[in-house]
């Protein structure tokens, strides 16, 4: 499974400018894409999609308000990727399979408490935690697995794990809804919560850190026992120049971290509300969800595409053709038209909301490379997430003072363009080490 040790050989190189083989990631390196896969559709699952029906949950539950319910998801969120930071930090350390296995037993057993709060301030603390846990591992682990994995074709390997988020966008409602119906809604949440904690167990035995671990290559490109045996040894011993204080003088950090933090912001926004937008302009619950998972899954293909794009145009460039295409799609969300306009627009979303986690992990890779994709990933992500979980405050601002979403996508086009600027600066070289035979093939 994968491309094996050669002994004897020398490393394979490709030609210069000559691309890895289009989806030839070897039997475990599709292992590591199903794996990640499963876990972008839990990170989507709880920190955006699952909004869709938690609160309404806790409010037929409870009788809780619905507005105070969502309100908490601005805070929760923000205090939720701050700790995730620990998180990220301890896969720098430890290693994204350690984190993995631990950070999915306790999301498990946080999700069966959460079904059981009896408060407000209990349920703000539960979705504060759900949001750390599932923020710092399921978002963290697949794209440092992924790039660690693939350091040339990430692009593509990332264009098919986020299929899991598309995937979780059109079935969870659904899904959620099948659960409480049969086990009721504290026990709903009991089963989700023990499918996570038999999850965690599994991964132990089926992750590894790295593709070298198993034998194989990077990129499932052949090379030489002596080649990934050096590879790994570096690995192990790699200590990245990376700290801290670096990053955060860091002129690409910044870049990255924003420039890609207003995009998911917009996105978020978009997903997480979709449903009630489309019931306030007149359609039934029912058909809204029906549309909600027609969108999701033009989601899923456009999720490949973005990953395409990137590796055949460039991480950079195609993420700034993203952000024009996402302001075309808000432009669409503002008009009132036919139902014929309304499946386009949806079709549109489908597309917009496809690409920001692929093309955000994709140039973090880019610019720091696998050695040192880790330890720049854990401050990039914390501060790309904090603006991710800013759309609720921008979402409720605008139905407070309009009575509508059309305020927020107005000034979600704003960010758009905010983020195609901030895009375009960022360096085009790897400024992480990279492998020797990936010198010649220069920074992606």
């Amino acid at each position: 499974m994968g491309a094996r040790l050669q002994a004897g050989k020398p490393p394979a190189t490709p030609p210069i400018g000559k691309k890895p083989s289009a989806n030839n990631f070897g039997g475990w390196g599709w292992s590591m894409i199903g794996f990640s896969l499963l876990m972008y559709y839990n990170f989507a699952a709880w920190t955006a999609d699952g909004l869709n029906v938690i609160v309404e949950s806790f409010v037929d539950l409870h009788g809780w308000d619905y507005a105070t319910l969502l309100a908490f998801s601005t805070p929760a969120g923000w205090l939720g990727v701050l700790g995730a930071f620990l998180i990220a930090e301890m896969i720098n350390r430890k290693g994204a399979r350690l984190v993995a296995v631990c950070g999915l037993i306790a999301l498990g057993a946080t999700m069966i408490w959460f079904g059981r709060v009896t408060t407000p301030l209990e349920y703000a603390i539960g979705l504060t935690l759900i949001n750390f846990l599932a923020t710092g591992t399921c978002f963290n682990v697949p794209g440092t697995l992924l790039t660690t994995w693939f350091p040339r074709k990430k692009g593509l390997a990332l264009g098919w794990a986020t299929m899991g988020m598309s995937l979780c966008t059109a079935t969870l409602v659904p899904l959620m809804v099948i659960l409480f119906d049969r086990f009721g809604i504290q026990d709903a949440y009991a089963v989700v919560g023990g499918t996570l904690m038999v999850f965690g167990v599994i991964s132990y035995f089926w992750v590894r850190n790295t593709p070298e671990e198993l034998g194989c290559s990077p990129d499932n490109e052949p090379m030489s026992k002596e080649a990934l045996a050096e590879n790994l040894r570096e690995f192990n011993e790699h200590k990245s120049p990376f700290t801290l204080s670096v990053l955060l003088r860091d002129r690409d950090m910044w870049l990255i971290s924003v420039g890609y933090g207003v995009l998911w912001l917009v996105d978020i926004g978009v997903v997480s509300q979709l449903i009630p937008r489309l019931i306030s302009v007149g359609y039934d619950k029912q058909t809204a969800i029906m549309m909600f998972t027609t969108a999701a899954l033009v989601c899923a293909v456009f999720s490949y595409f973005w990953g395409w794009a990137d590796v055949k145009f460039g991480t950079r460039r195609t993420s700034i053709a993203y952000s024009f295409f996402f302001a075309a799609t808000h432009a669409c969300l503002l008009v009132r038209g036919s139902d014929a306009f309304t499946y386009f627009t949806l079709l549109m979303v489908g597309a917009s909301i496809a690409g920001i986690k692929e093309l955000a992990t994709s140039q973090v890779g880019s610019v720091y490379g696998r050695y040192d994709f880790a330890a720049a990933n854990r401050v990039i992500s914390t501060i790309a997430c904090l603006f991710r979980v800013m759309c609720f405050a921008v979402i409720a601002a605008s139905l407070k003072w309009t009575g509508d979403f059309d305020a927020a996508y107005i000034f979600f086009i704003f960010l758009d363009f905010v983020g195609a600027v901030l895009i375009y600066f960022i360096t085009t070289e790897c400024k992480g080490r990279v492998d020797p035979q990936d010198v010649a093939h220069g920074a992606h």
